[in-house]
């Protein structure tokens, strides 16, 4: 019997309070739910959103439900525009929530205190997780979703352990044939310390992770560069370091990778400033109960 695949899909959805003029969420906003319909993601981690845009999303996608936390969610900031949620939206009719709630965890010296971050942070940064059975094969897995900070190698790195805990912790409790996917927008490549860090600091745990990208035989880095920027800033930012794929899907145990792409807005939108994001989004294809053969 041929399986049914799980795809998934991350995403950084840029803040509606950035670059309100040139590019503003409520043109972009159609542009985001044409990829959604186009490609019909199972479950997409994303980034940067505030609960306005979510909001505004969800009516343009009604085939989708969204879970999330804000950064600033629990403070007295918390229904500020200003409150980035790591939200995840999921298909209605090929996933459902296996759990009532999920765990929200503050990338900081205290992950449990709402709000709280790295001295001298940007702003504060948390991954969030939810556990979902995929109704096709009926298999449970964990999806999680997180953006790291900006400026700071040592905050990501720093970061990055966190996230190997709790990854080591979840496998623990859950089992190792459970599969597990974390999405985000890291901030990192592939080749930077924080990026090895969290390969070899949840490997350190008797847990491995799998870059969905290299596994799927993507060989050209460039050609995973997401960062694609917008406005003045995005331009200068693009020639200064050059083309980054800096938006991951990592996953565990080693399972089958399909396919895995980077999304272009070619085709998507005509109006240059009506493009999605200053990311572009990633898309993978897995079998839940499918091993690679490597």
């Amino acid at each position: 019997m041929q399986q049914t695949p799980l795809r998934l899909m991350t995403f950084n959805l840029l803040t509606s309070t950035k670059l309100r003029r040139t590019h503003p969420w409520r043109l972009r906003k159609y542009g985001v739910a044409r990829i959604f319909r186009k490609y019909q993601p199972d479950v997409v981690g994303t980034q940067e959103a505030n609960l306005h845009q979510l909001l505004e999303l969800s009516e343009l996608l009604p085939d989708y439900e969204f879970l999330g936390v804000g950064n600033l969610s629990g403070t007295a900031l918390a229904d500020s525009v200003h409150n980035w949620y790591c939200a995840v939206f999921y298909r209605r009719d090929t996933v459902r929530p296996a759990e009532e709630e999920g765990d929200a965890y503050w990338l900081s010296p205290t992950p449990e205190v709402p709000g709280s971050q790295f001295q001298l942070g940007t702003r504060p940064r948390l991954a969030t997780w939810y556990t979902f059975e995929h109704i096709p094969t009926r298999r449970d897995f964990v999806f999680g979703t997180t953006h790291l900070e900006a400026i700071s190698g040592r905050h990501r790195q720093k970061s990055a352990d966190l996230l190997g805990g709790y990854i080591a912790d979840k496998v623990r409790s859950m089992g190792e044939e459970t599969p597990l996917f974390l999405t985000g927008d890291f901030n990192a490549v592939a080749s930077s310390p924080e990026i090895r860090r969290l390969h070899s600091r949840v490997a350190g745990d008797g847990v491995s992770l799998f870059d969905a990208w290299k596994e799927a035989g993507s060989a050209d880095p460039l050609a995973g560069a997401t960062f694609r920027g917008l406005g003045r800033w995005g331009q200068f930012s693009q020639l200064l370091m050059g083309p980054r794929r800096i938006d991951y899907i990592f996953f565990r145990p080693q399972l089958q990778v399909l396919k895995a792409r980077k999304i272009h807005f070619d085709g998507i939108v005509s109006s240059k400033h009506a493009l999605p994001s200053d990311h572009f989004p990633v898309l993978a294809d897995f079998l839940l109960d499918g091993r690679s053969a490597a």
